[in-house]
């Protein structure tokens, strides 16, 4: 199964939509998943190809517990729908609205939800997903925090960050590296300021002509691991990246490396 994987920013203070439709389809692997009814309340292009979409999904809100975890969403009710991953931190204050980056790709449900204006509105489903067991590296046992992501990746790593989980205060060394094509390629190249100021050293890596990957940023980094047991990973992106950075990681020992899915 291909899932699509996207982005998100802050909850603005906006109720729900007062009535839901639902729709009751099936997701890729069987299981039934019941889709109500949406509305985008922001849409704007980050990227020539990316946008931020803050979309109010009302009630369903309450589900997000745990940076890491997605939603499915489309435009056709009959359609197939994508996979993303919510960029913005769970809200205790669940004022129902999340924040998605949206990567286009022709012909899909992340090209159609591109397209909507404000107020349009989409099927979603519920919360979906585990999330990043970040309770299993505390910092007094796991000082030592390196994340992954590459493009679009980035969403559930800035959830992480934002929602202040990983204490990186208590942390000795907490390290991103984020991969994308170019500068004007980099969504939320802005906050990257505000990460770095919070503690997490922020490694941007441009592939773009040069083949300069992130598991190469990782690999000629001068800064070594000095005890691998106690480093956790939080790792998200493409295939080839994540696969890559596993085997380096495993090679040195590092044991905790964790997915959100």
């Amino acid at each position: 199964m291909r899932r699509e994987f996207h982005k998100s920013v802050c909850s603005p203070s906006v109720r729900g939509p007062a009535s839901r439709k639902q729709v009751v389809a099936r997701a890729n692997w069987g299981a039934p998943v019941e889709f109500t009814s949406a509305k985008v309340l922001r849409n704007r292009e980050v990227t020539p190809q990316a946008h931020q979409v803050f979309v109010d999904v009302g009630s369903l809100a309450t589900g997000y517990t745990k940076p890491g975890q997605f939603i499915q969403a489309k435009v056709d009710p009959e359609g197939k729908p994508g996979f993303f991953a919510i960029a913005s931190p769970p809200d205790v204050n669940n004022q129902g609205v999340l924040e998605l980056l949206v990567k286009r790709q022709p012909g899909s449900a992340a090209d159609a939800i591109c397209d909507l204006q404000e107020g349009s509105e989409l099927k979603v489903s519920p919360v979906m997903g585990k999330g990043f067991p970040v309770d299993q590296i505390p910092a007094a046992s796991f000082p030592t925090v390196l994340m992954f992501a590459t493009g679009s990746g980035i969403s559930p790593i800035k959830a992480v960050i934002e929602s202040g989980v990983l204490e990186v205060s208590k942390r000795k060394d907490v390290r991103l590296y984020y991969g994308t094509k170019s500068e004007d390629a980099t969504p939320y190249l802005e906050l990257i300021p505000a990460w770095n100021a919070l503690g997490v050293k922020v490694n941007l890596v441009h592939s773009g002509d040069s083949k300069n990957y992130v598991q190469d940023a990782f690999s000629k980094d001068p800064k070594k691991l000095e005890d691998p047991a106690s480093v956790g990973v939080l790792l998200v992106g493409q295939k080839d990246m994540c696969q890559a950075v596993t085997g380096m990681l495993k090679e040195q020992g590092v044991q905790q490396i964790m997915l959100n899915f």
